[in-house]
């Protein structure tokens, strides 16, 4: 699966993603918005819980989840050129957990990882995860 996530990532124009290490379900999850205009949502765990267990959680899954119209693709673009490429954020490190924003604009690769607003102090994970939700 890890082969197919890197895959994905590498024809991204835009992706968000949680890791956490010490928590009940150890692993990391994440959107990814492809090129050719398909989201994807997908999980990978490091270990089997009995909360997975009973609720029948796969350790791996990537599933295709939406193809997104002209409209959708172009708000996605518009934010990526506006609200992450043109502006400047400063990334805090957390210990047990984490978040980024990833992807490419112009063929020029962005990733993110735990990062503000220096002028607003908005979270870019958080900004990025509303847009997304909102063409999922």
């Amino acid at each position: 699966m890890q082969k197919k996530l890197d895959k994905l990532k590498e024809n991204s124009i835009l992706g968000v993603e949680d890791k956490a290490n010490l928590s009940i379900s150890p692993g990391i999850s994440g959107t990814i918005i492809t090129k050719d205009k398909k989201v994807y949502v997908y999980s990978l765990y490091y270990h089997m819980t009995p909360f997975m267990e009973k609720n029948n959680i796969p350790l791996e899954d990537i599933t295709l989840i939406k193809k997104l119209t002209d409209e959708e693709y172009d708000k996605l673009i518009s934010f990526i050129k506006e609200e992450i490429v043109n502006k400047e954020y400063v990334c805090r490190p957390l210990r047990d957990s984490s978040s980024s924003v990833f992807g490419s604009s112009e063929n020029k690769l962005f990733y993110y990882p735990n990062c503000y607003d220096i002028n607003t102090n908005e979270n870019l994970y958080d900004k990025t995860k509303k847009i997304i939700e909102e063409v999922k």
